[in-house]
């Protein structure tokens, strides 16, 4: 238990900041003569926007994260490839998922979040940089590290990123996302990496959402498929490059540590 303590800390510091927040806000929308529906809908995005925040400055001020975290910065193509493995292989999974009738318990809500500056904020920026600071910056590590397993922590962590979702159809893209983004933190060692990630899904799932677009493409027409196969070509050959690159790197450290040894033990090597 005491190894994972940080985790559960930090489970229970984001549900009482949703919980207490959006119970502020609900009552304040009842007081003003507004039925629940009503209350709960219209005060959403703001409520979201601060118990998100509040979750961050507590994180912060514990020190489960640090702020100079959020902003380790990795070279600019490890970023650029990463994005892409990452956004390629979510929406080849999402596309899948679309073969499924899964239900949207939550689509009213999202409605009223779009077209908000706090839903817009709540969603997509705010939203993405709190939940892979516990998802990924405190549970995934505090796993990894009680179990001595990477993969633990990165299935373990997605498994928890599912479940805060709650709604279905985010559960079924969710698990799945958290392992691409999990994956990509721990090879890139970086937050930076999977809150970009993040932030960018969520800003194009939001901006749809506000146009009220969906997406007609299905695995029953060629092009469907064809599209699918290229996804996962490309989140595939994505990975492949990342896991080459840090390899390499592995690599050069390696011989620099040989290099540096020989020269501490033998005055004429070179």
């Amino acid at each position: 238990m005491e190894k994972i303590k940080k985790t559960l800390i930090s489970i229970g510091i984001f549900l009482a900041s949703q919980i207490v927040v959006s119970t502020i806000f609900v009552i304040a929308g009842l007081m003003q003569g507004m039925d629940m529906k009503t209350a709960v809908n219209s005060t959403l995005g703001m409520a979201l926007l601060i118990s998100d925040l509040l979750t961050i400055i507590l994180l912060l001020i514990l020190k489960y994260c640090r702020f100079k975290e959020l902003f380790k910065k990795v070279p600019a193509d490890v970023l650029l490839i990463s994005i892409v493995f990452a956004l390629s292989g979510m929406y080849a999974v999402e596309f899948l998922s679309s073969a499924f009738e899964i239900p949207d318990k939550m689509a009213e809500q999202f409605q009223a979040l779009a077209g908000t500056i706090s839903g817009f904020l709540g969603v997509c920026i705010i939203g993405p940089v709190m939940e892979e600071m516990i998802m990924r910056r405190v549970i995934l590590k505090e796993i990894a590290k009680a179990t001595k397993s990477m993969w633990w922590g990165i299935i373990i962590s997605s498994a928890l990123f599912a479940i805060i979702h709650i709604n279905p159809i985010q559960v079924v893209f969710a698990m799945p996302a958290g392992i691409f983004l999990g994956w990509i933190y721990c090879k890139t060692k970086s937050l930076l990496v999977p809150i970009c990630i993040h932030i960018i899904n969520n800003t194009i799932a939001f901006i749809l959402m506000s146009m009220g677009y969906e997406s007609q493409l299905s695995l029953d027409s060629t092009f469907g498929v064809i599209l699918l196969i290229v996804l996962i070509l490309i989140s595939a050959l994505s990975c492949i490059w990342i896991v080459r690159y840090y390899n390499r790197l592995k690599k050069e450290a390696s011989a620099s540590r040989r290099g540096r040894a020989c020269q501490r033990t033998c005055k004429w090597c070179l």
